[in-house]
């Protein structure tokens, strides 16, 4: 009796095995493929200034052992990207691009600053970045099968103005032929080309999403304002009187759809 029961028992148990659907593995997901999304974050960087000419002669003061301050810049950022993956192994190679559009600014001022003939002034330098574009190579390992960690690499360009403008409401801020303006200002809006370097975390946890987080800094050449809006007939050219340092470092967070299946 008692082997008849193990036996219908292990039948029955059989029978109900049979019945339920086999179990299968959740698959890995496959990076592979393009992408197109959107990100959103802010930006820090510097754009500090440096004295480039010293002008000890008319329409200014004296600029002899005159430091400039630092400035430092931020704000908010946010655009889209594009790219493609490829995955061989635990290993994702690809290209990506993007578009930042970025409100990130500062500025920084000192006074006195020109200085010898006893009067007052204050000089404030700013810059203001309003866009970022990137083309760069990515590699990096998955983990976990939905998880990849990269570093990346390539080129960057962006605008930027910069602008230094001496303020005097007193005495005016130098003696240019009959009269001495309260204001002079150095401003110019440039387009540079640098290079910039990384790295980001991201995620698939929905089928054909990934989420996100991504980290750029980037490096410009040095731009030098032109002086702009007074007339300085007879008084000789005025110089580029400064040249600012860019550097800006990039955190966004990333939400990403890929074509094709997970």
């Amino acid at each position: 009796m008692r082997k008849a029961l193990l036996g219908s028992a292990s039948a029955v148990a059989l029978s109900c095995a049979a019945a339920l659907p086999a179990y299968a593995a959740s698959p890995v997901y496959s990076w592979t493929g393009f992408y197109i999304g959107g990100n959103i974050g802010g930006g820090v960087g510097s754009s500090d200034p440096s004295l480039i000419a010293n002008i000890t002669a008319a329409p200014f003061f004296n600029t002899n052992n005159l430091s400039t301050p630092s400035l430092s810049v931020e704000g908010f950022a946010g655009g889209g990207q594009a790219g493609y993956n490829f995955q061989t192994g635990n290993y994702v190679y690809g290209f990506e691009t993007d578009f930042t559009g970025m409100n990130v600014r500062g500025s920084s001022a000192e006074s006195p600053f020109f200085t010898g003939k006893g009067q007052p002034n204050t000089v404030t330098w700013s810059s203001r970045y309003s866009w970022l574009y990137t083309a760069r190579l990515r590699a990096g390992l998955t983990m976990g099968g939905n998880w990849l960690i990269y570093g990346t690499g390539g080129v960057a360009v962006t605008s930027v103005r910069d602008m230094a403008m001496c303020t005097s409401p007193a005495t005016g801020c130098g003696d240019i032929g009959p009269f001495s303006p309260q204001s002079l200002q150095w401003a110019e809006t440039s387009t540079l080309t640098g290079f910039t370097f990384g790295g980001g975390i991201e995620g698939a946890f929905l089928q054909n999403w990934i989420f996100g987080l991504k980290v750029l800094y980037a490096k410009f050449p040095n731009t030098s304002p032109n002086f702009i809006g007074v007339n300085t007939a007879g008084s000789g050219a005025v110089p580029a009187a400064f040249s600012y340092d860019h550097s800006l470092t990039l955190v966004t967070f990333v939400v990403d759809y890929k074509f094709g299946g997970p």
